[in-house]
């Protein structure tokens, strides 16, 4: 019996030069298919694809966290998707599936950081500073406050607060991103504004960030 070979990354047109992906990487039914088969193909294929994504929702939801490992939790996210691929019925839904295990792999590391202050009985004063080369100082600042503020807040309302206003993900996604209905998620959100407007307010920095947004000033 013949074995399949491994579908090319990319054809190229001799006349134009133009290069176009082969139809196998472009479908998601193929690629889920190669992934339950576990082709190698299909394993490179699902990380060039979906890493972007997951490192910047990582980043979004966990801010600037100095005792935590962004690619290691990339490799756990990616680790957890290919062990329960399976699971997956409908190759549509890839992206928001992927989106779920991110974001439970970021509640996990969110309590587990929280676990570990506790048993150092250590909780920073200030969240590590951030370089970012070529940013506004007064943005840098204000995302340097937003996540010190978010980083008291409950688990729960903190990712679905990064969801919605870092990411700017909608309501229905989060929800099925966090599992649960969308009736929780607004009522979760809506804690959470609370709970940020009120820490922002006390604040000189978010609160004027605040009023010139007008967000949260009612």
């Amino acid at each position: 019996m013949a074995t399949p070979s491994r579908p090319a990354a990319s054809e190229q047109s001799p006349s134009r030069g133009v290069v176009r992906l082969h139809p196998a990487i472009r479908d998601n039914a193929a690629l889920l298919q190669g992934l339950r088969a576990g082709e190698p193909w299909a394993r490179s294929v699902f990380f060039e694809r979906f890493a972007p994504h997951v490192q910047r929702l990582l980043h979004r939801i966990l801010g600037p966290q100095p005792r935590l490992e962004v690619p290691d939790l990339i490799h756990d996210v990616f680790v957890k998707a290919l062990a329960s691929i399976d699971q997956l019925r409908e190759a549509d839904a890839m992206l928001a599936w992927m989106q779920a295990i991110t974001t439970r792999a970021a509640f996990r590391a969110i309590r587990a950081e929280r676990a570990r202050r506790w048993l150092r009985f250590w909780e920073p004063d200030e969240v590590a500073e951030v370089a970012c080369p070529g940013v506004d100082t007064d943005v840098l600042e204000a995302y340097r406050r937003t996540y010190a503020v978010l980083d008291r807040m409950p688990d729960e309302e903190r990712v679905v607060f990064a969801l919605r206003y870092v990411d700017r993900m909608e309501l229905a996604p989060i929800a099925a991103a966090c599992d649960v209905s969308l009736a929780t998620i607004k009522r979760r959100l809506a804690r959470a504004e609370q709970r940020f407007a009120a820490a922002a307010r006390r604040d000189h920095v978010l609160r004027v960030w605040l009023q010139e947004g007008g967000r949260w000033t009612t």
